[in-house]
C-alpha cells in the first residue's frame, strides 16, 4: 500500500512538472509577439537653440504615415533566403516631419541589443530607403534574436554598396546627427599607412556598429583592441579565426559578414587596427 502511494505521489508530481513546462513554453510564445507588438520608438532631434527633443513613437503612428508590402532582394541576398515580405514605409516621408536646423546630416540607429547603425541623409533620399515595420519569412525560416523592426531596407531596382549598414534592425532610436561630429574621434587614428586608411573605411562600414572604438559603435560585441593584442602576430592570426568562426555564411546567429568583408579587406581592417594599437 505504502508503494502504490509513492508511485501515485511520484505520477501526480510529474504532471504537475509537464503541466507547469507547458505553461510557460506557451506564455513566452504568447508574449513574443505582444512584446513586439508592444514596442515603442523614439525620434531624437536638436532644436535651433541645441535643446535635445526626443518623441514617443509607436508603430500604429509610423504605418499611419503609408505602409507598403513589399518583398527585397536586399535583405534576401544578404540572409541567403528568398521570398521574405516586409510592412514598409518609406523612410523620406518620415524625414520631412522634422525640421533641422543644426546642420544634421545623418541619423544614428540605436538598437535594442547595443548595436549602432548609422546612415547619411542623403543615402536614405538617394537610395530611397524604407523602415519595415513588420518581417514575414517563409515557413520554417529561423528567426535570429536580431532580427526584428524598425529595420532599414533597400527598395528593388537601387544598387547602394553591399555592406551591413543598409541592414540595420531591431531600432529602437533614430537620432539626427552630424556626421562629422559623430566621426570626429575617429579622424587622423588611421595615420599615413594607406593600407589602415583603407582599413578605417571598412572598419566604419561594417565593424563599429557593433564593436564600439573611441566612444564611437555599438557595445553588442567586444571591443576588439581590448580583445586582442594586435601587434603581436599570434593575437592577429586568433583575430582571422575567430572572425571566419564567427561570421561565415552559415554560422547559426545569420551574421554573414564574410559576403561584405573579403579576406583583403579583413586585412585592412587589421592593418588599422595595428595603427591603433600602437597608439
Amino acid at each position: 500500500m505504502l508503494n502504490e502511494t509513492n508511485i501515485m505521489k511520484c505520477i501526480f508530481c510529474r504532471f504537475i512538472i509537464l503541466l507547469t513546462i507547458f505553461w510557460l513554453t506557451a506564455c513566452s510564445t504568447l508574449d513574443k509577439p505582444r512584446l513586439e507588438k508592444q514596442r515603442t520608438f523614439r525620434i531624437t532631434y536638436a532644436d535651433s537653440a541645441g535643446q535635445m527633443i526626443s518623441e514617443t513613437w509607436t508603430k500604429e503612428k509610423l504605418e499611419a504615415l503609408g505602409i507598403k508590402t513589399i518583398s527585397n532582394e536586399y535583405f534576401d541576398r544578404a540572409m541567403h533566403w528568398s521570398e521574405s515580405r516586409f510592412s514598409a514605409i518609406n523612410f523620406s516621408l518620415l524625414l520631412k516631419r522634422f525640421t533641422l536646423k543644426r546642420g544634421q546630416d545623418a541619423v544614428l540607429l540605436n538598437c535594442f541589443d547595443d548595436y549602432q547603425g548609422i546612415l547619411s541623409l542623403d543615402d536614405i533620399y538617394r537610395y530611397d530607403l524604407r523602415l519595415a515595420t513588420k518581417i514575414t519569412l517563409t515557413p520554417k525560416k529561423f528567426k535570429p534574436d536580431w532580427l526584428h523592426p524598425l529595420l532599414i531596407l533597400v527598395p528593388d531596382g537601387k544598387r547602394p554598396p553591399f555592406q551591413e549598414r543598409f541592414m540595420t534592425a531591431n531600432i529602437r532610436e533614430l537620432k539626427f546627427v552630424r556626421l562629422k561630429d559623430y566621426y570626429s574621434p575617429l579622424e587622423k587614428t588611421a595615420g599615413s599607412s594607406s593600407a589602415a586608411q583603407e582599413g578605417i573605411e571598412v572598419f566604419k562600414n561594417n565593424c563599429l556598429f557593433c564593436h564600439s572604438l573611441k566612444g564611437r559603435g555599438g557595445n553588442k560585441g567586444k571591443r576588439l583592441v581590448e580583445a586582442y593584442d594586435f601587434l603581436a602576430k599570434k593575437d592577429r592570426n586568433k583575430f582571422v579565426t575567430d572572425f571566419n568562426k564567427f561570421h561565415h555564411k552559415n554560422n547559426t546567429d545569420k551574421q554573414d559578414l564574410e559576403q561584405f568583408i573579403t579576406q583583403e579587406k579583413l586585412e585592412r581592417i587589421i592593418s588599422y587596427l595595428v595603427v591603433i594599437g600602437r597608439s
